[in-house]
Formats: C-alpha cells, sequence, structure tokens
C-alpha cells in the first residue's frame, strides 16, 4: 500500500512519471464505469435510500458518517437500517449481522452497535432482503448504505461523499495511475453534497468542493494521563489514525501498520503486547481493530473511540436536506 500511497498522492517526479506511465489503464477504468453507468437500470426501492460513499480508495469516514446519520434520523422520528457489504466476511447471501466479525466483517459489527444492520455481498439483493423484513414488520423506512456510490444497480434518494480533508483526491487520476474509483465529473452528478472528514487542522481548498460541501470533525477524548503510546493499525488511511491521536494530545512513540481489514493473528497480538511492553509503551488502536481481536486481551489494548460533529451552521444544513429529500416522496409500506 506504501507504494501506492506514494504514487497517488506524493509530489515526486518518479511517481507522477510512473503515474502517467499507468494512464492509459485509467481511461479504460473510465470507459469500463461510464459503461456500467449507461447500461446498468436501476431498481427503485419503495424505501428511502441513503448512500454514505467515496471515490477515493482506502478510509475516509464513511463509517462515523454513517452512525451520526443514523442517530440524526432516529432524532428526526425514522426507523433507518444499515446495509453494508460485510468486506472479509465469510457471510454471501442477505441476513442480519450479530457480533462474529469472522462471519459480518469488521464494518458490519461496528455499525451494529448502533443499530440493525444487514449484510449483503450484493447490496441490491440486500435492499430486497430489507423489503421483505419490513413487509413482514413495517418498522424500516430507511436504509443507510455503508458505500455504494459506484453501484449503478440501486437508485438512491440522497448520495454524501465523504472526502478526507488532508489527501482530497490525490492526483486526480483514476485507478491505477490514480486513487478514484471513478472521474471526478461522473461522481459530481451523482452526489447530493460532500462531507469532508478528518482533522479540523487540515484546510486544503478544491475546485470541486466550491459550496457543495459540509465540515464535519474527528471528536475523540483527549487524553488526561501523560502517557507513551504504540499505535497500530489496519485501516485504508492509517496515518489518518495517527495523526488524529497526536492532534488528541497522544504521545506516540512507535506505530505498525497493517493493510486494510486486516484480520490479526494471536501471535500478531501477543508480538504488538511484547514490543510494547519492551519499550514501556501502551497499545492503542481503533475501534474497526479491537473488534478482530480476541477479548482476552482488550485489557491490555487501549481502544479509541471516534464521534463526528458538525459546524452548526453545516449541521444545520445537514437536518434541512434530509427533511426535504426524504419528504419529497412518501414513503411506502
Amino acid at each position: 500500500m506504501n507504494f501506492f500511497y506514494n504514487l497517488w498522492y506524493s509530489n515526486s517526479i518518479k511517481y507522477k512519471l510512473i503515474s502517467i506511465l499507468l494512464y492509459p489503464f485509467s481511461l479504460l477504468w473510465i470507459c469500463i464505469d461510464k459503461l456500467k453507468f449507461l447500461l446498468i437500470k436501476p431498481y427503485n426501492s419503495f424505501l428511502k435510500i441513503i448512500c454514505v460513499g467515496n471515490i477515493n480508495v482506502g478510509g475516509t469516514g464513511k463509517t462515523p458518517v454513517a452512525i451520526f446519520l443514523f442517530k440524526m434520523l432516529k432524532k428526526m422520528g425514522y426507523n433507518p437500517i444499515f446495509l453494508t457489504s460485510g468486506y472479509k466476511g465469510k457471510i454471501s447471501k442477505p441476513c442480519i449481522a450479530h457480533t462474529d466479525v469472522t462471519l459480518f466483517g469488521d464494518e458490519a459489527v461496528i455499525l451494529k452497535k448502533t443499530g440493525p444492520t444487514v449484510v449483503s455481498k450484493n447490496k441490491l439483493e440486500g435492499v430486497k432482503y430489507i423489503e421483505t423484513l419490513n413487509s413482514k414488520k413495517k418498522i424500516y423506512d430507511i436504509i443507510i448504505m455503508d458505500d455504494g456510490l459506484q453501484n449503478y444497480s440501486i437508485g438512491k434518494d440522497l448520495c454524501f461523499l465523504t472526502v478526507d480533508r488532508k489527501s482530497l483526491f490525490g492526483n486526480q487520476f483514476c485507478l491505477p495511475s490514480g486513487p478514484l474509483r471513478q472521474s471526478l465529473n461522473s461522481c459530481k452528478k451523482n452526489i447530493n453534497k460532500i462531507i469532508l472528514t478528518g482533522n479540523r487542522n487540515f484546510k486544503k481548498n478544491h475546485n470541486f468542493l466550491k459550496k457543495n460541501f459540509l465540515n464535519s470533525y474527528i471528536k475523540v477524548d483527549k487524553v488526561s494521563e501523560k502517557k507513551k503510546y504504540l499505535a497500530f493499525s489496519g485501516l485504508g488511511n492509517n496515518v489518518k489514525f495517527f495523526d488524529t491521536l497526536k492532534s488528541a494530545n497522544y504521545d506516540i512513540v512507535l506505530t505498525k501498520e497493517f493493510e486494510d481489514h486486516h484480520n490479526y493473528k494471536e501471535n500478531e497480538i501477543i508480538g504488538l503486547i511484547k514490543l510494547a511492553n519492551e519499550n514501556n509503551l501502551k497499545l492503542i488502536t481503533t475501534e474497526k481493530d479491537i473488534v478482530k481481536i480476541p477479548k482476552k486481551y482488550h485489557l491490555k489494548i487501549n481502544c479509541l473511540k471516534i464521534k463526528i460533529e458538525f459546524d452548526k451552521q453545516d449541521l444545520f444544513s445537514l437536518k434541512s436536506l434530509l427533511k426535504k429529500k426524504l419528504n419529497d416522496r412518501p414513503i411506502i409500506f
């Protein structure tokens, strides 16, 4: 991942040249994406569907935003349900998620802590599965889809694009020469709002953003004790996690990076605990990582819980947008 991160985000002439050489493959990627958009007829559910997606490969804060929206919708009187693919989980057919991370994947287990969650590798089948659940109980009125912006088989009522304000869009090329899953132009046509995520200390501007964005920020409990830490994670953007810790005044001495959605082996956890002890450090990781670690080790590992907050005006704008989009079409049971 370090090679591709450098390729996509570095200003080095070396990586820029490699990126240019790969650009013909990016054009092919763009053509395939365009064909999918033109040829696939979207299925329109009788339930409202909100998609929280990204355009970059890697983490942009989709899951915390989806959780924030779920809680906001509950306060507004709606009954939402999450839909996620259960990446790296073993479940293939649509089903309601439980707490087994091996079966359902880390994202589903995290979402399940907030509200009912359906896991489905095929998201269209997941939508139809929720419809059958709803026809029996008639309790869900909104599906919050974690990821799926590039899934053209499902009609959406509202689409949010999450963008990390530090990384933005890298070199702005599509895969493999850049980090984008679709071109900025095609993405712009399919989204209602951009939600900027990450540390508020990073302030970058981009023409794509203009006025069509909402500011969200990472909120964590700042450290009260002077301890030194070994931070580890297996995320799409591990550096973002380490930056968050440092911004919250955590004294990070060592870091260990793993691949996105990494499934930890017991010997890896024992090795991390040993390394921390040898250097008189405390271990700290994320919620997504801790759910994949046996509970017998949890007392030895600190977990940083992340929440999202918005500027007051942007929070008002978000609520107004939800009201407008969710009330412009009656919910049918």
